[in-house]
């Protein structure tokens, strides 16, 4: 019988020693693979793994619970308001297209709320196997739209929308920026964490990083054939945005990457792409950091500044169209 080859450990060396750590304490914790789970039994699993990871919530000025109308469907979602603005953020979670809840992101959204000093709407869109795609894609758009045409009985500048979301989060963002383009939708910028954006490629960072940082490259198979299981094929542009013909005219961006991420050259190479393209980016990799890391509170202070950049930037964003406007006075 042939010696079975055993993997070399991941190196983990030049991780910031938050995420050394965290890594460390989940593999002696042990457990089962999400993908060996039933998608409702993982979904169930990750609203309590997931919403660990962040320690003490912020408080915001108010919070409200909401039902966004898509059809026949109501949508939940999560209103947060900041005293005294009508900059809005219109937030999407991560977690596959199949785990994630505004509940898994309330305290990274809540501190998110405060470093813009903006109202954000955490919108719930429908997961898969249940509800493949275009169904989160269409939440998503109804989400956007419903904003825009009610945003001004809500007190919010509907005409200046930032979109944000982090890993599928972000790749839903990605597509509804270039779908909020064609239908004339007007945005003031879109914030891309981590996105997905290439489901038919094989980059050299999902091999590197195909085990032991966080997100599995097993795990990524199953989140796809779960996202894509009513017949979308994964060179589809709506789910590929780095294979969309035409990235011209969107809205400015800013995309973070982890440098220890199997995702990691998909959205360097979505920057790359959106840049060649004449559009407004800020492209930043984060050193030393893994897959998720927005969400991981508990680990470290990472994710704070992490935010707290996005912050920056969208108040810098928001800025620019105060000047702008009063210029052409």
């Amino acid at each position: 019988m042939e010696p079975q080859h055993k993997r070399a450990p991941a190196d983990r060396s030049r991780l910031l020693p938050e995420y050394r750590a965290l890594l460390e304490e989940q593999e002696a914790l042990g457990g089962p693979a999400m993908e060996t789970l039933s998608p409702q039994q993982a979904r169930a699993d990750s609203e309590i793994r997931l919403a660990l990871h962040w320690g003490a919530k912020d408080e915001v000025a108010r919070i409200e619970n909401l039902e966004i109308p898509n059809g026949d469907i109501g949508l939940k979602a999560r209103l947060y308001r900041m005293a005294g603005t009508r900059r809005t953020i219109l937030f999407f979670h991560g977690g596959g297209w199949m785990v994630g809840s505004i509940e898994t992101h309330d305290g990274p959204v809540r501190t998110l709320a405060n470093a813009a000093r903006a109202n954000v709407l955490s919108v719930e869109y429908r997961k898969a196997p249940e509800a493949p795609f275009p169904a989160a894609l269409e939440d998503a758009e109804a989400a956007l739209l419903w904003l825009q045409a009610n945003g001004g009985m809500l007190g919010f500048d509907a005409d200046r929308l930032i979109l944000a979301g982090d890993s599928a989060g972000a790749s839903i963002v990605a597509s509804l920026a270039i779908r909020a383009r064609d239908l004339a939708v007007p945005l003031a910028g879109q914030v891309l964490i981590y996105p997905a954006t290439d489901l038919a490629g094989a980059s050299a960072s999902r091999a590197e990083f195909s085990s032991g940082f966080s997100l599995h490259q097993s795990t990524m198979v199953w989140f796809a054939e779960n996202y894509l299981c009513g017949g979308t094929p994964p060179s589809d542009p709506r789910v590929s945005p780095l294979l969309a013909p035409d990235l011209s005219r969107l809205a400015p961006a800013l995309l973070v990457t982890a440098d220890h991420d199997p995702l990691r050259d998909e959205g360097r190479s979505y920057a790359q792409r959106l840049i060649a393209a004449g559009n407004d980016v800020c492209y930043e990799e984060w050193q030393g950091t893994i897959h998720g890391f927005f969400i991981m509170d508990r680990a470290g202070r990472t994710a704070r500044k992490l935010i707290g950049r996005i912050g920056e930037w969208a108040e810098s964003l928001w800025n620019r169209h105060d000047g702008a406007e009063r210029g052409g006075d």
